[in-house]
């Protein structure tokens, strides 16, 4: 994994954003764009925006253009129409052209996405119950950026199911905004690997990042999916107090929960602590990680972390 990963790329640029340093944060993303694997669309997003809040209008046609012309993506109506750093071009015909561009993509990709999984089989003995492990992205991403983390040594052994939501944001962009859907998407996709393996479902392990892995909670705790055990990172849990009834579940049967958050996770470090709080109420076995440091986004040494959540879930 490089030393930058797409989502430090993310995180280090709109920190660079909000302090105002555009013409920073602009060449910042634009010369390590290349040294990443992410959403691109996304990269070419960031660009576009900046580049305007740099002075920069006609540079930000160009890339705008170059992403959906040339590159064929495109984001969401509404999106274009509503964000006030795009508010300078508003009136350029170019501009007008473009959005409409997208305009049609959109409605063609909202009919066209069905939830997907990619699955990795990766255990060489074919006899007996496999066990499986389930992740799910975080919004605005897919099964790619998730493989880079999850698809690891760690995993190794197991059957590893990357789910990705149907729910579409903007080219390559999947969300989980809608968790009881997302929840039954996940028990489909569950259901279809039982159907071709024989599972063993008292060692189903489910997890994921940010809204997956609030997606990935809600599962369990409402019965979609059997899980001896979760592993949440940055858990984006905003409604986790609608939620405390349906905790419950994980002390009766027994689920545990490893969750991990940065310090300096401003969207979800305040939430995540209400999730742990509650946890620790309802005398619910978990184990909580704060890395001192670490932004909105995986840890640098996932696969340590990883290795510790599955020793603390798979211990007797």
């Amino acid at each position: 994994m490089n030393d930058l990963s797409y989502t430090s790329l993310i995180n280090n640029t709109l920190e660079m954003y909000l302090q105002g340093e555009y013409s920073k944060a602009y060449d910042f993303i634009t010369e390590n764009s290349s040294k990443v694997n992410g959403n691109l669309a996304q990269i070419y997003n960031f660009r576009y925006c900046i580049a305007i809040k740099a002075g920069f209008n006609e540079l930000s046609l160009q890339i705008m253009k170059e992403a959906i012309v040339d590159k064929g993506f495109w984001y969401s109506y509404e999106y274009l129409n509503n964000d006030e750093d795009l508010m300078p071009l508003h009136d350029n015909e170019l501009f007008k052209e473009l959005i409409q561009i997208c305009r049609n993509r959109q409605a063609e990709a909202i009919i066209s996405t069905k939830p997907h999984m990619k699955l990795f089989e990766t255990t060489l003995d074919t006899k007996g119950k496999r066990s499986l492990i389930m992740a799910l992205h975080g919004n605005q991403e897919n099964i790619e950026i998730t493989e880079q983390y999850w698809n690891t040594n760690c995993t190794r052994g197991l059957l590893l199911g990357l789910v990705q939501s149907s729910s579409i944001d903007f080219s390559d962009a999947y969300i989980w905004n809608d968790v009881e859907k997302g929840a039954i998407e996940i028990q489909q996709h569950y259901n279809h690997i039982k159907d071709i393996y024989d599972i063993d479902i008292t060692n189903v392990i489910i997890g994921g990042f940010s809204a997956g892995a609030a997606t990935a909670l809600y599962s369990v705790i409402n019965g979609y999916v059997p899980a001896k055990g979760m592993i949440l990172f940055g858990p984006w849990v905003p409604d986790i107090k609608k939620w405390e009834k349906q905790l419950d579940q994980l002390k009766e049967k027994k689920v545990k929960s490893y969750i991990v958050c940065g310090d300096r996770d401003e969207e979800c470090y305040e939430c995540t602590m209400q999730l742990v709080e509650t946890l620790k109420e309802k005398e619910i076995e978990y184990e909580f990680i704060i890395i001192k440091g670490l932004k909105h986004q995986y840890p640098d040494d996932f696969d340590t972390v990883l290795e510790s959540a599955l020793g603390f879930i798979n211990k007797s």
